[in-house]
Formats: structure tokens, sequence, C-alpha cells
């Protein structure tokens, strides 16, 4: 089999290990030498990134610079591209398919908050795609979802997919390693004066949530006088001061504000947490819950059947209000049983979210694919 791929990445500093179709179609290569994989870029990349030899790349221009460059691309140069590999398949690197090809073509959709009227689209890429998902949808031979709400709320939305759609997944790194109590307790002084702490993830999905998380984390102080500390663990697109008189907060000299340097440091702040906290405000796939879960530490999440269908038994649900989330932090704060419960079912939850668990299911759901 002959499979197209498109592969974008938005700059020079992505991290190509993040970008789910080079993640997985390279896993795939490797275990699939049989079959012929093109991986077609819209601008120059990184030559050193490809080396199985069953993949074939190919840079299409013109790049994708705006919402007109892709609907030229995708539907005017990709689809003699395809024919002349002779492809079998392509998969798409967005949410769009070319609606000019002939070529069998798979649609991975990690969520549906582009639908949402609060989204982290561009606003013409949003009404792109809400006028023409459905004729992508009708197109497309295969929908490979990363949960089953999404596929639920998708068939419900576009009865035509019935019977396209598999759940897949999404991948997450491996959990951090040999974290003994020297080691935790180090991350603990040295972020906390070795106080303990809840870590909250703040990401532009979850940030306008971030006053409830504060008045909830008053909330609980008021009424446990503990020493707990609350680290605010920013993306990199945060910036400071991330909330709006901060310098008036009574309890600011207990709430650090961090920006981990690297994924592998949010890992080691995550896993010394006394119990983690990620409020979004869309239903957008992210992977700061599931880090939670796959180092052993409880989490807070939103009341929602999104995010049910993230973490299943594995997180404490609470609606979006300073009193409701206060009272899952003081649950958690005083059941020690319930705390090791949830972390417990958090390890085998966490531990099905998987590079290479993905991977095989977007095979499977290729597979799937109808002629």
């Amino acid at each position: 089999m002959t499979i197209a791929v498109h592969i974008s990445f938005p700059d020079t500093k992505t991290d190509p290990a993040k970008n789910f179709n080079y993640r997985c179609f390279s896993i795939l290569a490797v275990k699939y030498p049989e079959h012929r994989f093109n991986f077609i870029f819209d601008k120059p990349y990184d030559t050193q990134l490809i080396n199985q030899p069953n993949i074939t790349t190919h840079v299409l221009t013109p790049q994708i610079k705006n919402r007109l460059l892709g609907h030229y691309w995708y539907n005017y140069k990709l689809p003699s591209l395809l024919n002349k590999l002779q492809a079998d398949l392509f998969v798409s690197d967005r949410i769009n398919i070319s609606l000019r090809s002939k070529v069998k073509q798979q649609i991975i959709l990690p969520d549906l908050s582009f639908l949402q009227k609060e989204n982290l689209y561009p606003k013409s890429e949003s009404r792109y795609l809400k006028k023409h998902f459905n004729q992508f949808a009708t197109k497309a031979t295969g929908i490979s979802v990363t949960n089953q709400h999404t596929g639920v709320e998708l068939e419900k939305l576009y009865p035509q997919v019935k019977g396209k759609t598999q759940v897949i997944g999404m991948g997450l790194n491996d959990k951090i390693k040999n974290m003994d109590a020297d080691k935790i307790q180090h991350i603990k002084d040295h972020f906390t004066n070795g106080k303990e702490y809840f870590i909250a993830y703040i990401t532009d999905v979850s940030a306008p949530n971030s006053i409830v998380l504060l008045k909830a984390f008053s909330a609980f102080k008021k009424r446990q006088l503990s020493n707990m500390q609350l680290v605010l663990a920013l993306s990199p697109s945060q910036k400071e001061p991330l909330i709006k008189d901060f310098s008036t907060y009574k309890y600011r000299d207990e709430v650090k504000i961090i920006v981990p340097e690297s994924e592998g440091t949010l890992g080691e702040i995550t896993a010394a947490a006394y119990a983690a906290i990620y409020l979004p405000a869309m239903d957008v796939v992210e992977d700061r819950g599931l880090i939670a879960l796959k180092n052993n530490v409880p989490l807070i999440t939103v009341s929602n059947e999104f995010c049910k269908s993230m973490y299943n038994d594995a997180a404490l649900y609470a609606k979006i209000s300073d009193a409701n989330i206060a009272e899952k932090m003081m649950l958690l704060y005083k059941n020690e049983n319930l705390k090791n419960e949830l972390a417990n079912i958090g390890n085998l939850v966490g531990g099905m979210y998987s590079w290479d668990n993905t991977a095989s299911n977007l095979w499977q759901s290729l597979q799937y694919s109808p002629a």
C-alpha cells in the first residue's frame, strides 16, 4: 500500500516529536517496511528527521501561510501529486481534505472545538472549517478521533459519518521515571521551599479559568489553614502577569508561577505534586491532564462529557465555580485513601495513552476505511 501523509510544522521551533502525523507514521513506517510512505511537506524541512528507507519525502509548494493558500494547496496542487505517486490513501495534517482528489482520504480529528464559539483557531480558518466540514466529512473514507465523546458528537452533528469513525486515542510521552523520595523532596525544596503543592496547568485552553482557580485556592486555604502551595505551570505561550491585580491577591506568596523549561521539567514537577488541577474552558485535546495521570498524580478537572471521555474514573470532576473546585481540593487533602485510589486508576488510564498505542490504533483505523 502507498500512503501519502501531509506533515506541517508551523515554525522552526516546533518540536517534530509532537507532530501527530510525523510521530505516528514514523512508527508505522518502521513497523510495516513492506508499505510505502510519502511524507509531503509544504515548506523545507530538516532532512535529518527522515531516515527510514520506505519513507519518501516531497516538498509541495506554495507554503500554507493562510487559509486561501491552504485551499489552493489541497485542491489544486495536491491532487496531481497524489496521482503521480499512485497513492492508495492520503492522510491530512489538518481537519480539511482535498475535495478535488479521487484518492481515498482520512481525517484525523482531535476534537470539535472549531465549531465552538470560543476556540483557538484564527477566525478565518474557523469560518472556513464551519463552512466546508460537512463536505470534508462526507468525502472522507474514514475519520479517526481521539476519544469516544468526539466520535459520538460528530455522528450527532453529521449523521453521514456513521460507520466511518474510529477511536485511536492520542500520543503521550513516557512518564517520568526514578522519582524516588529524595528527588521529590529536592523538587519541592526548589519550587515551594519543601512544602506540598497543587500543580495547575495554565495553557491557552485553561487560562480563562485562572481567576476561579485562585478563588478556589483562597477558599481552600481559609478552611484548611495548611502550608499547601499552588504552582501555576504556564505554557510557553502564556505571558506574565497572567492575572490582573495579582499583587493584591491575599495568598500570592503561596502561589508560584513558573514556565517549565522543558516537557521533562514539567513531568518532574507534576510527579512531585500532591495533586494536579486542569480546568479547560474549551473542548480541546491537550496532554496536560494526562501527564498527571501517567505520573500517578490525582487530577481535578472540569465536569463535562468531553473530560470524562478523556479521564474516565481517574479524576475528580468539578463544576467551574470556586466553591466546587475548592471542595474537590479539600476532599483530596483530607482523604488519603481517595488520593491513592485515583493515582492508581490514573496510572492505568494514563498508560493507555502512548505514541505506540495510538499509532497501532491509527493503523487499524486506516485498514478499516471502506473502499
